[in-house]
């Protein structure tokens, strides 16, 4: 009786939950995903979505994982202003930032992405990819349509839209080979995609991602100077964010390092790390640590040879 009762809670607190948009800051506004892997339970929404509003109409930063939960925030946007939505930016190209993408291009907005996620898109792994994560996730996909950017991003950019000055910039090689920030410098707020988290553990298993290259990335924003960060996941951050991501990143990459050099495996290397880490009370820890050490195993091998 008492498992049927927890079993019926844990099912109500799974679906339960709703859509809310936030202004964090002037003309600014979020809405907060889950922490935790896609599921027809969350739908989905795992990540965060930000909006700005200029005078001249919305400007949009990634677009969920799902049209369905895309819709839900337009709908949200709507509500406290019917404006034109004039971009949709992209920091990646993981579902979780673009596969909600097709409701904003359908209501007007000019697509702006990495280069690297067009050529993505133009590959035939694009649609394998979408596939696998369809079956993978019970059909949770099953109305997404892939969507290039009108604009490409190869180094910076910057728009001016309505009252804001807005700079695009590539990160890459970093959480993938598509990165790219959006930051505002005269109010001294950065959209960071998946580069910048605080207690929780960054994904860098990615086949793009470069550990290495993602320490120089996060001094890169550092020198920005930014005074609110927005990330995929996390609530509104600061500048201690940057330390916690580079910490990690830094920590897990030397001690990989370390260890391969006196010749352990990478199941060794695994378990050492999962005994004494000092960020696995963290959340994700259990998801992402492997596969990031994975991926550091096996990019010092690259390194040495390119070396």
């Amino acid at each position: 009786m008492f498992k049927r009762i927890f079993f019926l809670l844990f099912i109500f607190i799974s679906t339960s939950f709703a859509m809310e948009l936030k202004e964090f800051h002037k003309n600014m506004y979020m809405v907060r995903g889950v922490d935790g892997l896609p599921s027809l339970e969350n739908k989905g929404f795992m990540s965060n979505a930000y909006a700005i509003l200029t005078k001249e109409g919305w400007v949009v930063i990634d677009s969920l994982s799902t049209p369905e939960l895309s819709k839900e925030f337009y709908k949200e946007l709507m509500k406290v202003k019917k404006a034109p939505v004039k971009y949709l930016i992209i920091t990646h190209y993981h579902p979780d930032h673009w596969y909600g993408a097709s409701t904003f291009k359908e209501a007007g907005a000019t697509v702006i992405a990495h280069k690297n996620l067009n050529e993505f898109y133009k590959s035939p792994e694009s649609k394998m990819v979408l596939e696998e994560s369809n079956k993978r996730f019970g059909g949770l996909y099953k109305s997404v349509k892939l969507i290039p950017a009108d604009i490409e991003i190869t180094d910076k950019k910057e728009i001016q839209v309505g009252e804001y000055k807005i700079s695009i910039i590539s990160m890459t090689p970093a959480h993938t080979n598509n990165d790219i920030v959006v930051f505002i410098p005269d109010e001294k707020v950065l959209f960071a995609g998946d580069l910048v988290y605080i207690n929780r553990i960054p994904f860098a298993g990615d086949r793009g991602a470069s550990f290495k290259n993602w320490l120089k990335v996060l001094k890169e924003m550092e020198n920005l100077n930014p005074k609110i960060i927005l990330g995929g996941h996390n609530e509104p951050m600061d500048q201690s964010a940057i330390k916690f991501t580079y910490e990690y990143l830094q920590y897990t990459r030397d001690t990989v390092k370390k260890l391969k050099e006196q010749g352990k495996s990478i199941d060794e290397i695994k378990n050492y790390i999962n005994q004494n880490s000092p960020y696995k009370k963290y959340v994700m820890y259990d998801v992402f640590n492997d596969p990031n050490v994975y991926k550091i195993y096996n990019d010092l091998d690259l390194e040495d040879f390119e070396q």
